[in-house]
């Protein structure tokens, strides 16, 4: 019955964006006050912009429309394995660990590249004027930025998912694990606060990995920084903004100085 289907469909929603919801406002809430003197010399600072009640109001109001979103990727998601158009094992499904882990492992890689590609397409002028404004309304990052999107932009970042279903069947534990991957890499991105330590550019493979100080570039720039996950891609087609990694280590000095202070 269409009354089922409706009730269906809120339940998504109220587990998918006012749990979004919910998670950034208790991280904002720890970063900005109860931590807010041992994280201060973490802070990203960004010059002529500070994050206010205009700004949160408009996060808020965003997170709670782009769920919509991800609530009806759920419902149909669910419709369509019901009608056996869609596979996705409970579990491990039939591969065990070796599959999902390979699944996981394909999945975050197509989509690092699949949302650089929308990224960069959301930065010509009239998708950045018209729906990638959106997200950017938020210079000085903060958790509640992590969701806050132009329901199209959501739409089309995300839009990989259901054709991807459709050809490879996708075990719950490998959906489960990107869902967490993806929740922890937006609030590490729009946390505000550089705490990955000093040495982290050092190692070869952390060094490509995606950190605060990288996306809030992007956000105080504009253009560069498109990466969601690495930096591979604006490494690649050159992309990348100017003096990211002296960026990353100005956060560390700043620390410094703070301990060694009288």
């Amino acid at each position: 019955m269409w009354t089922d289907a409706l009730l269906d469909f809120v339940a998504r929603y109220a587990s998918g964006g006012l749990q979004s919801l919910a998670v950034g406002g208790a991280v904002l809430l720890i970063t900005r006050r109860l931590l807010r003197r041992p994280l201060s010399a973490r802070r990203i600072r960004v010059r002529g912009h500070k994050l206010d009640a205009k700004q949160v109001r408009h996060e808020v109001k965003h997170t709670l429309i782009a769920g919509l979103v991800s609530a009806t990727q759920v419902f149909l998601l669910l419709h369509l394995e019901e009608r056996g158009a869609v596979r996705m094992p409970e579990g491990l499904g039939p591969w065990g660990w070796p599959g999902t882990l390979a699944t996981i492992f394909g999945l975050v890689l197509f989509n690092d590249l699949w949302f650089y590609g929308c990224h960069r397409l959301l930065h010509t002028r009239w998708l950045f004027r018209k729906v990638h404004s959106v997200h950017h309304g938020s210079i000085d990052v903060n958790p509640l930025t992590s969701y806050s999107f132009h329901i199209v932009e959501v739409a089309l970042l995300t839009g990989w998912l259901i054709p991807v279903a459709l050809i490879v069947p996708l075990p719950l534990t490998a959906l489960l694990v990107m869902q967490i991957i993806g929740l922890v890499n937006n609030m590490m991105s729009h946390l505000g606060f550089e705490l990955l330590p000093s040495g982290w550019l050092r190692w070869p493979v952390l060094r490509w990995s995606n950190t605060a100080t990288f996306h809030s570039l992007h956000h105080q720039r504009f253009n560069g920084n498109y990466g969601l996950q690495t930096r591979v891609w604006d490494r690649l087609f050159g992309t990348e903004i100017p003096g990211y990694e002296e960026a990353f280590a100005d956060a560390h000095a700043s620390s410094r100085e703070l301990k060694t202070s009288p």
